[in-house]
């Protein structure tokens, strides 16, 4: 009796110490494929690099397809593809460039194939037939994408605000200004130009003189500032849909004369290396951005999801807010996060399986920055 006592406190005392010297979460690994629809442009490489972090942090074995530049036919091409392959990854990562998720997305519900949507949502006649993530497309698990209408207002605000205060008003009083957007039919775009419209409509003394669109190249842009400076001669300020076609329509100006962030102002989206550098010098008003984060968060969401940790308590749909970088801070997110190497970041922090204490998704870059989440993550 003594001896099967001893026996059994044995036994327990070691299953206590298998039980306590595991790991505090056991996963199995995750097989995810993202589509990066225009890989060799700054922004979707900072993207691809915030993804690839969060990856390495969360046990995750990301393939990225990667295509030189924006061809929505190859993009969905390629998804077919991938779903349907002998081993096809548990989850699919697509982008709504040039209106091509739609058929992606049925392309992997169809296979089984689960789908995070990231950057462009669907635009509103894709959402009249697919509706929502869940709702047609079951495999459509949800949408991560930047708040554009505020990105766009936001920069417009700046724009306006340092175009004013350095007095650039035409013989009429008023600022006249431009409208570069990126490519028809994207909604990063679309969204963007109406936050532009929308502060213009809150300014008495701004006239807007045309928008156009220069399909996010920097060449196109240029060559578009080109005639814009021909046609309307009294043009002062260009707000930008991104950073890449506002240091085209910059260079442009510059070849004109213009004093760019004395006679003549610009603004952009994206926080690409070049035009933060621009605003340091001065010569570009503000670069709004942030949302290449969005890379990371989707990993973060599909990771909590495939372990039964649901995001679907918080919605389907996750607008990240975006940031204006300007003359006031420029100096200090440069000194700290120049060199864009998010390898460094922990995004199990983010994560409600390693962090069950958390209440709600924070994928503000603020947190990321000061490290406000805390928890069993850690490298």
């Amino acid at each position: 009796m003594v001896w099967n006592l001893k026996k059994s406190l044995l036994i327990g005392f070691w299953i206590a110490v298998v039980l306590f010297s595991a790991p505090a979460v056991a996963e199995e690994r995750i097989d995810v494929t993202f589509i990066n629809p225009a890989s060799t442009e700054s922004f979707w490489k900072m993207t691809s690099a915030a993804m690839k972090a969060a990856a390495q942090d969360l046990n995750i074995d990301l393939e990225e397809i990667a295509l030189p530049e924006r061809n929505h036919l190859k993009m969905i091409q390629l998804a077919e593809e991938v779903v349907h392959r002998r081993n096809r990854p548990d989850y699919l990562i697509v982008v709504n460039e040039k209106a091509a998720a739609g058929r992606m997305i049925k392309a992997a519900d169809k296979a089984g194939v689960k789908v995070m949507l990231i950057v462009n949502d669907l635009l509103e006649e894709q959402l009249k037939e697919l509706k929502g993530p869940r709702q047609i497309a079951s495999s459509w698990i949800g949408t991560l994408i930047p708040d554009n209408v505020a990105a766009g207002y936001t920069q417009g605000k700046w724009l306006i605000q340092e175009a004013l205060k350095g007095g650039v008003l035409a013989d009429d009083g008023q600022l006249h200004m431009t409208g570069i957007a990126g490519a028809y039919a994207t909604p990063a775009s679309l969204d963007r130009v109406k936050g532009m419209e929308k502060v213009i409509e809150e300014s008495s003394n701004v006239i807007l003189k045309q928008i156009v669109n220069a399909d996010w190249s920097r060449q196109r842009a240029h060559d578009v500032m080109n005639g814009l400076m021909r046609r309307y001669p009294e043009l002062e300020a260009v707000w930008s849909a991104n950073d890449n076609m506002a240091l085209g329509a910059m260079k442009a100006a510059e070849e004109a004369g213009k004093r760019p962030g004395k006679d003549f102002f610009f603004s952009g989206v994206n926080w690409e290396p070049e035009a933060l550098k621009a605003v340091q010098e001065g010569k570009m008003v503000a670069t709004v951005g942030g949302h290449f984060l969005i890379g990371g968060w989707g990993i973060v969401l599909i990771h909590d999801y495939h372990q039964g940790k649901d995001f679907a308590g918080e919605g389907l749909v996750f607008r990240q807010p975006m940031f204006a970088i300007h003359s006031g801070n420029v100096d200090a997110y440069l000194k700290k996060f120049g060199d864009q190497n998010w390898g460094r970041s922990d995004f199990r922090k983010f994560s409600k399986v390693f962090n069950p204490e958390l209440k709600q998704y924070d994928f503000s870059l603020e947190a990321l920055l000061s490290e406000r989440i805390g928890g069993t993550g850690g490298r």
